[in-house]
């Protein structure tokens, strides 16, 4: 991703202005630092945190149907090698959300108040969300659920209503539900960071005595 795009991607995500920006990565740059300062300060010691991850993870979940282990590993196992394990095997959350929300949400453009009033409840309208889903050349909720049901389970204009009143401002806001996401969010819970698959299979990577990748596509945060 060029960096002026990765740059409008995290300024997005975050609401951020461009000094909001700038302020944002020095403290990722700032923390960046102290985690290689303190690796090399467990190396001073004779400790290496990979040897101990190494063996960490493989905890047998209980005795479940197949397509059940993998819930399994986000509601019950709290274990973030099972869960990075698991996100990596899924192929992290790099795969396409087929769900209806998610079609909505890759697919949903400017309407129109006119359309949201006959399809949707008024009492729901805010200034935000008007802003959000409007535009004086927007296309009618009842079309673009037509557009949207191309190629997959049919769509209507509640769906698309029911949507845009879940995320108010904007379709950028949805949080995708594949399994890799869900596993992505539970290892954030564990571990208390955002995982991401090129974090993941460096990580592996090291464990089993590769080097990481060299720099590509993936934002630094």
């Amino acid at each position: 991703m060029p960096k002026g795009d990765q740059k409008k991607r995290v300024m997005r995500k975050r609401t951020l202005d461009e000094p909001g920006y700038y302020a944002f990565a020095s403290v990722v740059g700032q923390q960046r630092h102290f985690n290689v300062q303190t690796a090399k300060l467990l190396a001073a010691y004779g400790l290496e945190p990979l040897s101990l991850l190494d063996g960490q993870g493989r905890p047998q979940p209980p005795a479940l149907p197949s397509e059940q282990i993998l819930e399994w590993i986000i509601e019950q196992s709290h274990c973030p090698m099972t869960q990075l394990r698991a996100f990596v095997e899924v192929g992290g959350d790099e795969q396409p959300d087929l769900t209806p929300w998610g079609r909505i949400a890759g697919g949903l453009v400017s309407t129109t108040e006119a359309s949201l009033r006959r399809w949707g409840d008024a009492n729901h309208f805010t200034p935000q969300l008007l802003r959000s889903y409007c535009g004086p050349e927007g296309m009618p909720l009842d079309v673009q659920a037509q557009v949207l049901s191309h190629g997959g389970p049919e769509l209507s204009p509640d769906d698309l209503w029911q949507f845009i009143v879940a995320h108010p401002r904007g379709a950028h806001t949805y949080q995708p539900q594949t399994l890799g996401h869900r596993l992505a969010e539970a290892f954030g819970r564990s571990a208390g960071f955002r995982l991401t698959m090129r974090y993941a299979t460096d990580l592996l990577g090291l464990m089993q005595g590769r080097q990481p990748a060299p720099p590509g596509e993936e934002p630094p945060f």
